[in-house]
């Protein structure tokens, strides 16, 4: 009866120190692997949500100068036809100038300029694209005898030294010469196209920099 007793609680005995360290092992590196994981995934998340902010950023700023240019009766490339003290254009190289027909007779004229952003500006660097042209109303018109209006168009406009050149939009940005700034600007000979093409950066992780390529084509008004 003693035997028997003494086998049965043999039997009946819990794990060993050896096997709860493997098995507490185990689950250790289980746990680590799924924190890697998850860590890989939500950063991949944010970067795929950084990337399509900026390129929805780029995306409207192009479709805003585009609507204009497509406004205009005249594009001049590299000139500013505002040259107004409230547009600040001292320190901004024109990218384009348009004239737009008033309804009540005349023109309006806008100027797109790029200025480059020191690293203590509340804008993100290295360049930066501004507007100066008439303000809007509610209606989004614009407002009659309005004074030139000054405002950043988009920031984060990449230097043309930084710009991937595996994508066609970002080359033939960077064959533009005129600007250090990832911009370019061009009018058919018979100026009936206008193209504009934009480059930003965008900073998905820390460390990590890509630069954005987009364009737009438009036709003045006859």
């Amino acid at each position: 009866m003693i035997r028997k007793g003494c086998r049965q609680n043999l039997s009946t005995a819990g794990f060993t120190v050896s096997e709860l360290l493997v098995s507490g092992l185990l689950g250790l590196i289980i746990v680590l692997a799924g924190g890697f994981v998850l860590k890989t995934n939500l950063s991949s998340d944010r970067r795929a949500a950084e990337l399509a902010k900026q390129r929805n950023q780029l995306g409207l700023a192009l479709d805003f100068m585009s609507s204009e240019m497509r406004q205009s009766r005249r594009i001049v490339l590299n000139a500013d036809l505002t040259a107004t003290a409230q547009c600040n254009t001292s320190t901004r190289k024109p990218i384009l100038s348009l004239e737009i027909p008033r309804p009540s007779g005349g023109l309006y004229t806008v100027t797109y300029a790029v200025q480059a952003i020191t690293p203590q500006h509340i804008w993100q660097g290295p360049h930066a694209i501004y507007r100066c042209g008439p303000s809007f109303n509610s209606e989004g018109r614009y407002t009659e005898n309005s004074s030139q209006f000054g405002d950043l168009l988009i920031d984060g406009v990449a230097n043309q030294v930084d710009l991937n050149t595996t994508s066609e939009i970002c080359r033939a940005i960077a064959a533009n010469r005129n600007h250090s700034a990832a911009v370019q600007a061009d009018l058919s000979e018979s100026q009936r196209l206008a193209s504009v093409m934009i480059g930003v950066v965008s900073r998905p992780n820390r460390g990590e920099q890509q630069v954005i390529c987009d364009s737009r084509l438009a036709t003045p008004r006859s």
